[in-house]
């Protein structure tokens, strides 16, 4: 099998609006880089830190942050407000939102998952700012909820590539995780 070296990840991620109030009102920014940290609730959202970003703002000033996950459905809207800068632009009412037991982060009502994230820690780097939080709460809407675990179908989450620079949805399940694998231990 031949090689070909890239400068870019080649598989797809889910794609994240992360939240936050920056001067009294809500503001989003669509980001493919984010992900969860164990052994507890802990996620972090990689945001560029270069103009800056209004969302950091509000972030580092509410010490919480949203991590909403949208789904295929809301493709055009989730790439809007990552088009556009908060500084020049309302972006509050793209979407509508609740608040969970905390009021300083928005949560976006349509967006099949959210997590309420208290900031604990920021990672300064050249150009981008890593925001590390606990995850306070997650709701999930109940209809993406199938026999009492989660269903990614219904979820259908907004899947990004930056190889192509392209917005993808999810295939199907191909096998179980720690099961797949016993077969070859024999």
């Amino acid at each position: 099998m031949s090689k070909v070296k890239t400068k870019v990840v080649p598989f797809p991620v889910p794609v994240c609006i992360a939240s936050s109030i920056v001067k009294g009102k809500a503001n989003f920014a669509t980001y493919g880089c984010f992900g969860l940290l164990a052994p507890r609730p802990t996620t972090y959202v990689y945001i560029g830190s270069v103009d800056p970003h209004y969302t950091n703002i509000g972030i580092k000033e509410n010490g919480y942050f949203g991590v909403n996950i949208p789904s295929v459905d809301q493709m055009k809207e989730t790439d809007y407000v990552g088009l556009i800068s908060g500084s020049n632009t309302d972006k509050s009412t793209v979407f509508k939102t609740f608040c969970g037991k905390v009021d300083k982060a928005p949560l976006i009502e349509d967006c099949p998952v959210n997590m309420l994230c208290k900031l604990t820690k920021t990672v300064d780097l050249p150009g981008r700012d890593i925001f590390i939080g606990e995850v306070i709460e997650t709701y999930v809407n109940e209809e993406c909820i199938t026999n009492g675990k989660l269903d990614f179908y219904k979820i259908n989450p907004l899947l990004f590539t930056s190889a192509n620079a392209s917005y993808w949805e999810l295939g199907d399940k191909v096998g179980l995780a720690y099961k797949e694998g016993k077969y070859l231990k024999q």
